[in-house]
């Protein structure tokens, strides 16, 4: 898959909540970079902690672009009832996998 693929693939796995497909698309070290956190989520494992904890969100495509081995995703994220927000998912990718992943939020109002 090229990087818009595995960057699709992984938000469609956080909203499913499949923790197994999510890790599965990243490298045995991944560094996941959360909204507000001070620490990155680390390894495989923090993945499924990362994505049993999540709230159910919603999330629908907006825009794709991928520049080498970087995909840029933008999606409508909503937390029914809690919020909703533009959300750009910066995949960087290494041989199909995601090794980093941090995002750009914009309110949706």
């Amino acid at each position: 898959m090229n990087p818009v693929e595995v960057g699709r693939a992984f938000i469609d796995a956080v909203e499913a909540k499949d923790a197994e497909a999510a890790a599965a698309l990243c490298t045995e070290d991944v560094e996941i970079l959360l909204p507000g956190a001070d620490v990155p989520v680390r390894g495989r494992d923090g993945v499924r902690q990362m994505i049993r904890l999540a709230p159910e969100l919603v999330q629908t495509f907006r825009s794709e672009e991928q520049v080498g081995t970087e995909a840029r995703v933008t999606t409508l994220t909503r937390a029914p009832g809690v919020f909703a927000n533009y959300t750009t998912w910066v995949f960087s990718t290494a041989d199909g996998h995601i090794d980093h992943l941090r995002f750009e939020l914009r309110a949706a109002n």
